[in-house]
């Protein structure tokens, strides 16, 4: 039997063993007992000492370990994750070198949704020297990059469970207020639902916690 906790390294090292024939248990670190010795002398020799001794009195309560495909198709949806922070921050860049320099926004643009109006405005704007220029145009290059690469990913998501998970994607898309793109997002991130026998199963993975 192997056991170890859920970390960095993934689950590579589970399936490895898994193929081998071996008995593999991955656990949330924040499952597993400690006592003073083991939170005030932390040492990876203490840690699996611990790990072993509860497993082998079968305190220990795995996680489930996703097959290397739908792991990676979770690598993806969190890459879009990444890439939509950065498109915010390509926004918030713009607008606070507009606002350093006393340009103002017209209001008819002033607001989350950038219009392929005002992406032309901005094209069209100019400052008092080339420097002020050629910083707004390296910023909006950068911001069409970023776009370009948010808007790819979500049609990289919604082709791969079209043509994989094709049922489950459109069983989630007959709900109402769930479209392509968000359907995607969690089957990458919930995989096979059906593994959930309950209610209660499903909000205790996703992080629901009843009374908050």
């Amino acid at each position: 039997n192997l056991v170890y906790e859920a970390g960095c390294c993934g689950f590579t090292a589970a399936r490895y063993f898994l193929n081998l024939g071996w008995n593999v248990l991955v656990v949330n670190p924040a499952d597993v007992k400690t006592g003073d010795k083991e939170r005030y002398q932390k040492t990876d020799a203490l840690d699996s000492k611990n790990l072993s001794n509860q497993l082998k009195a079968g305190v220990l309560k795995g996680v489930f370990v996703p097959t290397e495909e739908h792991d990676q198709f979770t690598t993806l949806a969190r890459h879009r994750t990444q890439v939509t922070k950065k498109l915010r921050q390509a926004k918030s860049h713009i607008k606070s070198m507009l606002l350093f320099h006393g340009i103002k926004v017209p209001d008819d643009f002033d607001n989350s949704n950038w219009s392929t109006d005002f992406i032309a405005w901005l094209e069209n704007l100019k400052f008092s020297s080339p420097c002020g220029d050629m910083a707004l145009q390296g910023k909006i290059r950068m911001y069409r990059f970023i776009k370009s690469e948010y808007l790819e990913i979500a049609n990289q998501m919604r082709a791969h469970c079209r043509k994989n998970q094709k049922k489950d994607y459109n069983l989630l898309r007959s709900i109402p207020g769930i479209g392509g793109y968000l359907a995607s997002v969690i089957l990458a991130e919930c995989g096979d639902l059906r593994r959930f026998n309950t209610e209660g199963q499903f909000s205790s993975y996703i992080g629901l916690v009843p009374g908050i």
